[in-house]
């Protein structure tokens, strides 16, 4: 009986390891830092208008949506996010099947135009999305956003970035901690794949 060959079984054994940690790496689901929505509520197809003037649902665009309502008067808590988003989604390679929305809690400020010049300076793949306030009202329900606002101008908004999946599913939450501690930069790569 011939003696198995040392060198061709540690060789096999090394291509197994191998062919598992690819295994691995490739279909497991990495640990995602954001707050899972157990409900994972489909978001309405609602119409906004986008930076351009047109009609522009979250549905149009397919892949993982990255959704945060803010304003762009907002004078810290948005544009910390906006910039927070950038990163990430830069950091990330400005992966083609992610979409970042800022949906304006101010439309009567915001007009297209406005919203347009503010998207824009943080990332031009950004969209930005205006509309009646009822509308906005009735998607910001659906993703749990309150806003209102203040005698003084301002408005006061829920300042979460919510991840949408490929069915316009809510996933996931990111809140205000969770963002300034990178967490989002982290699990974008692993977002950008599909949930």
């Amino acid at each position: 009986m011939k003696k198995a060959n040392p060198t061709l079984i540690a060789l096999v054994l090394g291509v197994l390891v191998l062919l598992g940690i690819w295994v691995y790496r490739t279909f497991s689901k990495p640990e995602l830092h954001g707050t899972v929505v157990q409900a994972m509520p489909t978001i309405p197809d609602i119409e906004l208008t986008d930076t351009s003037g047109k009609p522009h649902s979250l549905h149009h665009d397919p892949g993982v949506k990255l959704v945060f309502f803010g304003f762009t008067r907002c004078p810290d808590i948005c544009p910390a996010t906006m910039s927070i988003l950038k990163r990430a989604y830069e950091n990330a390679g400005s992966p083609k099947n992610v979409k970042v929305y800022l949906v304006s809690v101010d439309p009567e400020t915001d007009t297209p135009a406005v919203l347009k010049k503010y998207v824009e300076y943080f990332q031009k793949d950004f969209i930005g999305l205006t509309g009646e306030g009822d509308q906005i009202a009735q998607l910001a329900n659906a993703f749990y956003v309150g806003f209102q606002e203040n005698p003084d101008g301002m408005v006061t908004h829920t300042d979460t970035v919510a991840v949408l999946d490929e069915q316009n599913r809510m996933r996931l939450i990111y809140n205000q901690e969770k963002l300034g501690q990178g967490l989002l930069d982290q699990d974008l790569p692993a977002l950008s794949r599909g949930l």
